[in-house]
């Protein structure tokens, strides 16, 4: 079994057991909205296109690293466990300064996360959680000033991640959120107008994930 389906064999048996567990009430249903901060690897990317332009008389800032946010969906089985859903964009462009040419790398992220809560009896709450995502890059090239055309830059790939989570509750029905780690996301086969490169262009988000944000809980149905 290869190590994608380790992982997805985690998070299932997680999220079988999360929903086996004995309920404390009916299960929470929220939404959360959250802040984003990433850094990615993008080796070919600066090795293969920041690199060689820079090295030309242009000046261009390697990808490093991208600011976004996103959307989610969350349910609590019962005290310690969390299942949730999110949708974050991840935007990660770079500009040639001089002649204006720009290269966008942006993606979707479709993850889902199971996430264990230790005990507390305070109002702020810690964990740990883990989970896969869908990544799908859809992204362009455009010449700048240099004149060409632009070109489309596409892809996908399943990836992972895993992280600390916090939770702390300031109002019934409202929390602020938080999670730090880190995702493994690498597109190995970026396709350049529908063409993949010889050889092979990488496209890698893999680093450090960091959110912040709120959840807004629904009233619970009672049993």
């Amino acid at each position: 079994m290869n190590q994608k389906s380790r992982l997805g064999a985690m998070l299932a048996a997680a999220c079988v057991l999360a929903l086996a567990a004995p309920a404390f009430a009916a299960p929470q249903w929220g939404a959360e909205v959250f802040g984003a901060y990433s850094t990615h690897s993008m080796k070919d990317w600066n090795d293969r296109v920041v690199a060689p332009v820079n090295a030309g008389g242009g000046n261009m800032d390697e990808f490093s690293n991208g600011y976004g946010g996103g959307l989610g969906i969350r349910m609590w089985p019962n005290s310690t466990w969390m299942l949730s859903a999110t949708w974050e964009p991840l935007f990660v462009s770079r500009e040639e300064k001089t002649s204006g040419g720009k290269a966008t790398l942006d993606a979707n992220a479709f993850e889902a996360t199971a996430g264990y809560f230790f005990p507390s009896s305070g109002q702020a709450r810690f964990g740990l959680g883990a989970g896969l995502g869908m990544y799908n890059l859809a992204g362009e090239v455009t010449p700048g000033s240099g004149g060409g055309s632009d070109v489309k830059v596409e892809g996908s790939t399943v990836g992972f991640h895993f992280h600390g989570l916090m939770e702390w509750a300031v109002k019934p029905g409202m929390a602020i959120t938080g999670t730090a780690g880190y995702r493994v996301a690498n597109i190995s086969d970026t396709q350049i107008d529908n063409v993949s490169p010889d050889p092979k262009l990488e496209t890698d988000y893999s680093g450090l994930a960091l959110r912040a944000g709120f959840a807004f809980y629904f009233p619970q149905a009672s049993k």
